[in-house]
């Protein structure tokens, strides 16, 4: 005996009406959130050089929700890039959230503040830029790729290159994606730049949920490109030392000084075992003689609550000190001596200010 329609009606005006509902009531939670900044982090689209590179625009960082400035270039940096002219020195940093500035304001990442140090500096040359090319997640292979990508294009090259040591080692064979894996992965990188412009997504999964649920889902995303969790299992020691020569033979071929920032984590003492790839970058820059600023002994003897945010990332505070260890080292450097030494720039002379007090790290082993 069939169903008459007078009979299903109610039952399909209550889902409706409980659709509704919740409809409203979502899109009621939708707004009020993005009152509170939920719904505006910067999005991620996919790029097959890179896989996934910052859109531009001003939004928020995750954490803290403070503004966070990328350009039309996908660096985090006030304004766009071009040729550099001849009174301009330029330095850019390379690595992952750490170097973008993850949860500080666009004044506080340790670019932007060794850019005002060295604009206020002994030098009289002016018109120092310090870029921020970190991106969020990054392992070092990608961090080298962004590296080709700066140095091989005119209008950004830089006078110096800062690499900074990664620590999203688990990531490192997603450069090897190729064919039907490469654009699967990109598009996983698709959805979840559609999901991260809700701001019920951004609430529940990368803040509520954030230790469980978010990390949960990233490693669906990265399904069948991760090495472990932890990422210290069958880890690539040639790929990491072959990048690491490519990069300094890229620069020394196109004339930009390179060096290293080794970045400590929450805890690190010079005591503590080493990632190896944070050792093998020591022995590569002490073999080739590129200068290295290894922060694991001046932050350890820092309070690490001061100094961190979470196990990996730095503060504001830990920032600055970050920054002040890289103005001393670039500080020395040939092409820094050099552009402060040229007449042309000893216009402002007058202007500047008393040497600070330079020291070279020395790497530890």
């Amino acid at each position: 005996m069939s169903t008459s329609p007078m009979s299903t009606s109610p039952t399909k005006h209550r889902f409706l009406k409980s659709a509704m509902w919740f409809l409203v009531v979502c899109l009621l939670f939708e707004g009020m959130l993005r009152l509170f900044g939920y719904g505006h982090y910067t999005i991620y689209r996919p790029d097959q050089r890179l896989l996934w590179v910052p859109e531009p625009g001003r939004t928020l960082t995750v954490v803290n929700h403070l503004p966070i400035t990328i350009n039309d270039q996908g660096l985090r940096y006030g304004v766009d890039l071009t040729a550099k002219r001849d009174d301009q020195f330029r330095v850019m940093a390379f690595g992952d959230s750490s170097t973008q500035g993850w949860g500080v304001d666009d004044n506080s990442h340790y670019s932007a503040i060794v850019e005002k140090t060295l604009n206020h500096g002994a030098c009289a040359r002016e018109h120092f830029q310090v870029v921020s090319a970190g991106v969020n997640a990054y392992p070092n292979s990608l961090v080298a790729e962004k590296l080709k990508e700066v140095v091989e294009n005119d209008a950004l090259r830089p006078d110096v290159a800062i690499v900074a040591y990664s620590y999203n080692s688990n990531f490192e064979k997603l450069t090897k994606l190729q064919g039907e894996d490469r654009q699967k992965f990109l598009r996983r990188v698709e959805w979840k730049s559609i999901a991260r412009r809700s701001a019920i997504y951004n609430f529940l999964i990368e803040d509520l949920l954030r230790k469980f649920a978010y990390y949960k889902l990233r490693h669906v995303i990265m399904a069948g490109t991760l090495d472990t969790l932890k990422g210290m299992e069958n880890l690539d020691m040639d790929q990491f030392n072959q990048n690491l020569a490519q990069s300094l033979e890229l620069c020394r071929s196109h004339h930009v000084e390179l060096m290293f920032l080794l970045l400590g984590s929450d805890g690190q003492t010079p005591e503590t075992p080493m990632h190896p790839f944070q050792k093998a970058m020591l022995d590569f820059a002490a073999k080739e003689h590129v200068p290295i600023v290894n922060m694991i002994p001046i932050i350890s003897a820092r309070d690490q609550k001061a100094m961190f945010m979470d196990p990996a990332h730095p503060t504001a505070a830990g920032h600055q000190i970050i920054a002040g260890e890289l103005t001393k080292t670039i500080s020395t450097l040939p092409a820094y001596t050099s552009a402060c030494d040229n007449p042309q720039s000893q216009v402002n002379s007058a202007r500047a200010v008393s040497p600070a007090q330079v020291t070279t790290p020395v790497p530890s082993r």
